[in-house]
Parts: C-alpha cells; sequence; structure tokens
C-alpha cells in the first residue's frame, strides 16, 4: 500500500454523504437479552467532503469533531496508513443536532464513505459494526433499509429490505439529549422485557406485511410506552393530535427531543399545512419523508448472515 495520497481520476478530494433515522419505530430488550432498535431511514443528511495531502510523520485526521476523527483513523489504520497521510474533513447537515434524529451516527458514515471514495476500498458492513459499537451507540445507517439492531453491540438482527413510504410531520420540543447519557441510564426489568419482546414481534409481522399502517401504529405503541416511563409533556400533546384524520401514528426519538406525526406518503400539501398548523404550539415544526427506494421482491424479512 501506498502512503501517499491518491491520485488518478478521484484526485485528492472526495465525498460521501449518510441518511438520518428519525428516532426508531421501537426500541427495547428481547427476551434473548438483545437490545434491539428498528431504524427509519428519513430523508435528512450528513455529508462530507475530505481533502488528502501529504505530511511528514504519523498520519493525521484534522476535524473538530471527535468521533468523525476516530472514524477516519480507524479506516487509515486498517489500510496500513499510518504515517504520511494528511486528511482534512468538512461536515454539513441538514439535520438538527442532539434531537435523536442520528445525526453523530449520519456524521461518522459519511467520513467513512468519504474515505471510501478517496482510497478505493470499501470498508464492509462488519467492519462498519465493530468500529460504531466501540465509540457509541448508534444507528444502523450502514443499512440502506429498515433493520432491527443492536445498536450497543453493533450487531443487525434483522433486515427488512423495506422502507414504509411516511410523510413525516416533525416537532422538536427544543434542547439537547445526549445519546450515551441516555443508554446509560436504561434499568430492564422482566415486565418491561416481555413487553418489548412482544412490541418486536408485531413490528417483525408488521414488516412481513409490508403494511405501513400497521407499522405506523407499532411505533405509536412504542411512543405511548416511552410516555408511560417518561411522563413527557411534550410527547402526550402530540399523542392527542394523533387523532387527526390521514395521521397513521407517532413515532419518537427515544434518545433525543423530536417526535413526529406519520403520514400517508401520498398525503397532499393541504393535508400536511393542515397537520403543521395544529402542532406548532407544541415547539418547532419541520417536515421530512422516509427515503424512498425500490421496491423489494421478497416479502418477509430475513436474518443477516
Amino acid at each position: 500500500m501506498c502512503t501517499t495520497c491518491p491520485t488518478g481520476a478521484g484526485g485528492s478530494v472526495a465525498a460521501g454523504e449518510s441518511f438520518a433515522s428519525f428516532g426508531e419505530i421501537a426500541q427495547g430488550r428481547r427476551a434473548d437479552g438483545e437490545d434491539f432498535l428498528i431504524t427509519l431511514p428519513v430523508d435528512l443528511w450528513s455529508r462530507c467532503g475530505v481533502v488528502c495531502e501529504p505530511v511528514v510523520g504519523a498520519s493525521r485526521v484534522t476535524t473538530p469533531l471527535a468521533k468523525s476523527r476516530r472514524v477516519a483513523e480507524a479506516y487509515l489504520r486498517a489500510l496500513g496508513l499510518e504515517t504520511g497521510i494528511g486528511l482534512r474533513l468538512g461536515l454539513r447537515r441538514d439535520m438538527p443536532v442532539g434531537k435523536g434524529l442520528s445525526s453523530s451516527t449520519a456524521d461518522m458514515l459519511a467520513v467513512l464513505r468519504a474515505c471510501e471514495a478517496l482510497f478505493g476500498v470499501a470498508a464492509g458492513e462488519a467492519f462498519i459494526c465493530r468500529l460504531f459499537a466501540a465509540i457509541e451507540p448508534h444507528d444502523a445507517l450502514h443499512y440502506p433499509t429498515c433493520v432491527a439492531y443492536n445498536h450497543r453491540r453493533g450487531r443487525p438482527l434483522a433486515c427488512f429490505d423495506y422502507v414504509p413510504d411516511f410523510r413525516i410531520i416533525a416537532v422538536d420540543a427544543g434542547g439537547v439529549v445526549c445519546t450515551q447519557a441516555y443508554n446509560r441510564r436504561l434499568r430492564f426489568g422482566q415486565a418491561r422485557i416481555a413487553e418489548d419482546q412482544a412490541l418486536y414481534e408485531r413490528v417483525l409481522a408488521s414488516f412481513a406485511a409490508r403494511d405501513d399502517t400497521a407499522i405506523a401504529r407499532c411505533a405509536q405503541a412504542a411512543t405511548e410506552r416511552h410516555l408511560a416511563r417518561t411522563g413527557n409533556p411534550f410527547l402526550a400533546g402530540l399523542l392527542k393530535q394523533a387523532r387527526q384524520p390521514d395521521v397513521l401514528g407517532v413515532v419518537t426519538a427515544h434518545s433525543g427531543t423530536c417526535a413526529g406525526l406519520l403520514l400517508p406518503g401520498g398525503a397532499d400539501a393541504e393535508v400536511l399545512v393542515r397537520v403543521a398548523r395544529r402542532v406548532a404550539p407544541l415547539g418547532t415544526v419541520f417536515q421530512t419523508r422516509t427515503l424512498r427506494l425500490p421496491k423489494p421482491s421478497l416479502p418477509t424479512a430475513r436474518r443477516p448472515a
């Protein structure tokens, strides 16, 4: 492996990007002890530009974001490029930070994708799982559809090959939540684990049926359980708004400040404006939608290899 910056078609500049997840459809612990979350990919993005420059001595990565720096450093070590390489990273996002929308995971993955483009070597899902788990509990943004994922251990549990078609009227209640601190505080008793297991099985059945309404109801059930544990008045107010026509359910960022009303992907603009106006007193309102991908032919969830 050459220890100079790559040259040729890609030059010494490259870019990468990652979508976000709007909180989780559900989150908890299964009866077998596996922690899980069900991702909801949305059309919100983190984008990274990387510039490679030769340096004398140890390779170094320049960015103010510590987690993203660790990702780039680990990638260089994996390629054996521990000397002679200087990387400068620039990131921009169109999602709010510290709100439970997986902004830090999206940043890390965008950095990794930019490095892959720069050096022409793909990291692979297993490498990403191990690397990100060593840094923090994270969302499974390196899978292109909804998945069930152990966010603590970096382990895929089920790949659905499907993303429901939702418009999301999102509300930010304000403030920030530290994902790492939130996960450290979690406690799981037997009753909670039994409820989590039942909801997990319900989510899997909903995805197997490709039933967007059922998936939205699962998200709302998870939101209602989160409200019961936290007593969050913001969630209580938003759940009241879920009684509006055209609203399928409520999804929440369990370790964040955002939640959203789920509407069908084909909801017209007039409906979206009406619903947004109704929730405006609860916080800062913004709109997004789930990531649109070609529909797969397989009708059931599959376990990862």
